[in-house]
């Protein structure tokens, strides 16, 4: 019951801000800039970056670029489980995959919290575009505001369990 009055009010308010950013935003502007931003939250480039980082890098490089990979793959799995979990529709698709939590939003928070600890003095950078791939998802019409905020939460909250264990996992050699 407490589950079903806390929901009606905050899916009302999903539903609100997702039409503000969605519809009443909408401009060419941002329809040129806004899929630009929206692959930084793509899998594969993180991936790509991630192995190349590992196998050509100097020791700075590779050693970010195991971080960065093991709070993506951790963040990574816990999505998957969680969408298969709530099973939540897309906004504008709702026979497509799951919505909640965003995987791009998951992604990019997860790189930006990886590399603003390794790289204190440009967090601010690191954060400002994962936050730009989370109102990209929400623009493009791809996800409520909840599933990015989610995301966010699955990407920074996993990754910041990930660098406890930094030590070891910069241990790694190959």
């Amino acid at each position: 019951m407490a589950l079903v009055i806390w929901a009606t009010p905050t899916m009302a308010a999903d539903r609100y801000l997702f039409d503000r950013i969605h519809d009443d935003l909408s401009s060419a502007v941002l329809d040129d800039i806004v899929p630009v931003i929206n692959d930084f939250g793509s899998s594969k480039y993180v991936i790509g970056a991630v192995l190349l980082t590992t196998v050509l890098g100097n020791d700075e490089l590779r050693g970010t670029g195991l971080l960065v990979g093991a709070g993506f793959a951790a963040s990574a799995l816990t999505t998957v489980a969680l969408k298969r979990s709530i099973g939540r529709s897309r906004p504008l698709n709702p026979e497509d995959s799951y919505s909640m939590p965003s995987g791009h939003a998951t992604v990019a928070f997860s790189a930006a919290t990886a590399l603003a600890h390794r790289y204190p003095r440009w967090r601010f950078a690191f954060y400002t575009v994962a936050g730009g791939v989370a109102f990209a998802r929400v623009y493009l019409g791809r996800h409520y505001p909840s599933d990015v905020l989610v995301g966010a939460a699955v990407g920074v909250g996993m990754t910041r369990l990930v660098l406890g264990h930094e030590q070891r996992i910069l241990s790694v050699s190959f």
